[in-house]
């Protein structure tokens, strides 16, 4: 397989998980959310999810391209080859390495930049979003800081 097969079977891969039914995306928030956030219940978590709103395609198409390229930059081609038959497991592998790709410091800033961005041109965005948003980082800045809580 040559890199542009390869990058377009990989971002491709991705992308998929993107464009399945609104029940399954709800369902991929919730559990989410409970994995990066375990103090969440699951129905807290569910309520949440129902709260998210949708992203742009463009933001998920960016972020595959990011990934695909970084697998390639990163990974020997005999490997990547194999990666990318098609098979169900090997896709599955696929997702797995793009969240751990999203949860990396350098795809956080990204990820960050890309949604300040957003906000900025949607700025008329409702409260209940801004609200969710603000929460969300607040959890996770609170995970990620080593300082005790009094």
């Amino acid at each position: 397989m040559d890199d542009k097969t390869l990058h377009a079977h990989l971002a491709s891969t991705v992308l998929r998980r993107f464009d399945e039914d609104p029940a399954r995306r709800q369902e991929a928030l919730q559990e989410f959310m409970e994995v990066t956030l375990p103090t969440i219940d699951g129905q807290s978590a569910d309520k949440v999810a129902t709260l998210v709103p949708e992203l742009p395609y463009s933001l998920y198409e960016k972020w595959a391209t990011l990934f695909a390229d970084r697998l390639l930059e990163t990974v020997e081609r005999t490997q990547l080859a194999s990666l990318c038959d098609g098979s169900a497991d090997n896709d599955a592998t696929i997702a797995l390495v793009y969240v751990m790709f999203m949860e990396s410091e350098r795809m956080e800033k990204q990820v960050a930049e890309d949604l300040a961005a957003l906000g900025v041109r949607m700025a008329d965005a409702d409260a209940t979003g801004n609200a969710l948003g603000a929460y969300l980082r607040a959890k996770l800045s609170r995970q990620h800081d080593p300082t005790p809580r009094q």
